[in-house]
C-alpha cells in the first residue's frame, strides 16, 4: 500500500519525536483513519524523506519514530524563478500548483498594467506549495514571494544573473538556451493574459534582459507559464 506523505515546518533531528501540528493530527486521526502502528512519510524541506511509524496518537499530538530515511532524489537540474504577472485567482493557483511539481524553486508575483488582479490570497498559495510538493515527491517546498511591480523584483536583487522575459516576438527559446553553457539558475518573467504594456517592455529591455518565445502561437498565461517552466527545469 502507498504510504501518504506529509510535510512538517519543525526540522526532524531525533529518532524518535512529538508532531503537535493539531490539523495535521486531526488530518491523520478524522481523515485517514491512522491508528498506532500506521506509517507515513514525512518531509521538513531539506531534502530527506523520513518514513515513520506512529507510536502514539492523541488529541493533541502524536508521537512517531524513524524507521528509515531516504534522500529525495528527484532535484531538479536548474533552479527557476517564475516572475508570474498576476492573473485571476484561479489561474494563478493553477500555475503555482503545477510549477511547484515541475520543480520551480521560487514564485514571485509580479503586478502589471494588465493585471486583472491586485491581490493574493497568500495563505492558500502557501497551502497548494505545501500540497503540491508532498504529492509529487519533492523534498523542498518553493519560496512564493509579495507581490512586486517589475522594478521592485530587480531593486531586491533576488534573481539570478540569467534572465528572460517570454513575448512572442522574441527570439526562440532553443536558440538562447543553445548560447549558454554550465548555466543553472534562470529568472523568467510570463505576462498576464493581455500581455506586457509597451512600457514594461521597455523597462525589462532597460535591465538587458532578452525576449525568447515558444513559437508563433498565442498562448494563455497558463500554458506559458507551464510550458517555459517546464523547459527550463527540464
Amino acid at each position: 500500500m502507498r504510504l501518504h506523505r506529509f510535510y512538517i515546518t519543525t526540522p526532524i533531528e531525533e529518532k524518535k519525536f512529538d508532531i503537535t501540528d493539531r490539523d495535521l493530527v486531526h488530518q491523520w486521526k478524522s481523515v485517514f483513519r491512522y491508528n498506532v502502528g500506521s506509517q507515513v512519510i514525512l518531509f521538513d524541506g531539506r531534502g530527506t524523506d523520513y518514513l515513520c511509524m506512529i507510536t502514539s496518537l492523541r488529541n493533541l499530538g502524536a508521537t512517531l519514530e524513524i524507521y528509515k530515511e531516504k534522500k529525495t532524489d528527484d532535484v531538479p537540474r536548474n533552479n527557476v524563478y517564475l516572475c508570474m504577472a498576476l492573473v485571476k485567482k484561479d489561474t494563478f493557483e493553477l500555475i503555482t500548483q503545477k510549477v511547484t511539481e515541475l520543480g520551480v524553486t521560487n514564485i514571485i508575483p509580479v503586478l502589471c498594467e494588465h493585471s486583472e488582479k491586485r491581490k493574493l490570497n497568500m495563505q492558500r498559495l502557501n497551502k497548494i506549495l505545501v500540497e503540491s510538493s508532498e504529492q509529487s515527491g519533492r523534498g523542498d517546498i518553493p519560496v512564493i514571494h509579495e507581490i512586486m511591480k517589475i522594478e521592485e523584483v530587480f531593486q531586491r536583487g533576488i534573481l539570478p544573473q540569467e534572465k528572460i522575459v517570454l513575448h512572442p516576438e522574441g527570439d526562440p527559446l532553443r536558440n538562447y538556451l543553445s548560447g549558454l553553457h554550465e548555466v543553472h539558475s534562470f529568472a523568467v518573467f510570463v505576462g498576464p493574459e493581455g500581455g506586457f504594456s509597451p512600457k514594461e517592455v521597455a523597462l525589462l529591455k532597460s535591465y538587458n534582459v532578452p525576449a525568447v518565445s515558444l513559437g508563433s502561437q498565442i498562448l494563455r498565461a497558463e500554458t506559458a507559464a507551464i510550458a517555459i517552466s517546464s523547459l527550463l527545469i527540464l
